[in-house]
């Protein structure tokens, strides 16, 4: 048999397909949606959070201008080291917090939970040289090679801007008040990234969407594969056929139970026979058995077995047998022939002297 190709998968991926892959931790992620949650949860922290750090400005100002007193500097200069410290390392780790959190959530926005230990099982293709040369000039290098590219060079373009312009600032940015300096270099790290972050979207949009094609062309199947699996959640069609035949055994052995409590067995008067019931309070009679030749011939013997009424109509005994199910109302059309035979059972019961004829010329 030819080895099959991606040209051969022409089916969509089945939900037990695709579950089995979620299982394996196969997934579509892409790493640059989570770098643009970084970045924009860096610039929600630096937006909101900016002005805590005004107290460290003040500690700053103060100890450069004691910077030319000497001992009285000197003896301030540890509780403005701490303070300086202190309120960096708080800063820094709000910010790293957020940053986690945000990654966390970038990367669970793109699939379900995932917990796989397929994930961390070292597998003998990821040091296998082969799979090596593959991964490096492949097409997906390619891809991944030239989307780095774009990214270093769309976002160096954008800094190397941004930089430009505050350099030229820079001789009037000396000259201002210390409070004023820290906002304009807010001003211009908010505008740094806030650049980055819309040409992060574009690259994140465009590579998850490119992730998620590869992925899911990657899940597809043949039609062979279809029907495997169909094989593997239905069984075999002989295992299937006899599940049927089961069924229908279980089938006939509880109808023939249901024979003698019958009204009258309607015949034809050997190859077709239907079991009726009717009682005062039901809306139509139902249909408790039926069954052609061998099976009719057995309703039969037990209606004769329990003295249930048999009569012969073979045109309305083939009607019953194709249009009604077991358990079920007889059809409107046929309740006018029906009660004509349930009314003559009941008068033979009651001991009248009646004669049925058959309709024969109903069908």
């Amino acid at each position: 048999m030819a080895e099959e190709t991606d040209q051969d998968k022409t089916e969509a991926p089945s939900q037990k397909r695709i579950d089995d892959a979620h299982e394996k931790g196969d997934v579509p992620r892409s790493p640059e949606i989570t770098t643009w949650a970084m970045l924009g949860a860096m610039l929600l922290v630096i937006t909101l959070f900016w002005g805590s750090t005004l107290p460290g400005i003040h500690s700053l100002k103060t100890f450069l201008a004691e910077a030319g007193e000497g001992g009285k500097n000197l003896a301030n200069l540890g509780a403005y080291q701490r303070e300086a410290f202190s309120l960096f390392m708080s800063g820094l780790g709000a910010v790293f917090a957020v940053v986690v959190l945000a990654a966390i959530a970038g990367s669970a926005f793109q699939h379900r939970f995932v917990l796989s230990l397929e994930l961390v099982t070292p597998k003998f293709s990821n040091v296998s040289p082969l799979s090596g040369i593959k991964r490096i000039f492949g097409i997906e290098a390619l891809v991944q090679f030239a989307k780095t590219l774009l990214k270093m060079g769309a976002v160096g373009t954008i800094v190397a801007f941004i930089m430009m312009h505050e350099i030229e600032r820079l001789p009037l940015m000396l000259t201002l008040d210390l409070h004023v300096f820290v906002d304009l270099v807010r001003k211009a790290v908010i505008t740094m990234i806030l650049s980055v972050l819309v040409i992060q979207t574009v690259i994140a949009g465009g590579d998850y969407l490119y992730r998620y094609v590869s992925w899911y062309n990657k899940l597809k199947m043949t039609h062979q594969d279809v029907k495997e699996e169909y094989k593997q959640q239905e069984g075999s069609p002989e295992i299937r056929q006899k599940l049927r035949q089961l069924r229908r055994d279980f089938a006939r052995r509880g109808m023939m139970k249901k024979v003698p409590k019958a009204t009258v067995i309607i015949t034809n008067p050997t190859h077709f026979a239907v079991a009726l019931l009717y009682e005062s309070d039901m809306a139509a009679p139902i249909c408790l058995a039926k069954g052609v030749d061998v099976l009719a011939l057995r309703i039969r013997a037990i209606a004769d077995e329990h003295r249930v009424p048999i009569v012969e109509d073979p045109p309305l005994a083939r009607s019953l047998y194709r249009l009604v199910e077991i358990d079920e109302q007889i059809p409107l059309d046929l309740y006018k022939p029906v009660a004509e035979i349930i009314g003559y059972v009941m008068r033979l019961k009651r001991g009248q002297r009646v004669r049925y004829s058959s309709m024969r010329g109903r069908e």
